[in-house]
């Protein structure tokens, strides 16, 4: 079975820009915090997972199997079928060598 997980709708703006590059700025709904820091609304689920899993490092027995529906913001043009709030389903699987995961996901 998968366990369900969660994180924070609000997520320093680097976790983005480190991996997509500063040209994701233009999609975020991001401001600075009463910190000064720079912050975004998550557009996605993808990099607050990876940091979650690299925070917990060895820590963490495997495989993990971890699903989510997280709402999502992107500041762009909506369009049909793409609006700028969204909920975005995931199926994740770490630590399972081969295309084993992958088909399981299919399934």
């Amino acid at each position: 079975g998968f366990e369900e997980y969660d994180a924070p709708v609000l997520e320093s703006e680097q976790l983005y820009t480190r991996k997509a590059g500063e040209e994701v700025t233009q999609q975020l709904y991001s401001f600075r915090d009463k910190g000064d820091r720079p912050v975004a609304l998550r557009p996605e689920m993808t990099p607050s997972l990876a940091r979650m899993v690299m925070a917990k490092g060895k820590g963490l027995v495997l495989p993990v199997k971890w699903f989510s529906i997280p709402q999502c913001w992107r500041y762009e043009r909506m369009t049909r079928g793409r609006r700028r709030e969204h909920y975005q389903w995931n199926m994740d699987i770490w630590g399972v060598a081969g295309v084993e995961a992958e088909a399981e996901l299919i399934s």
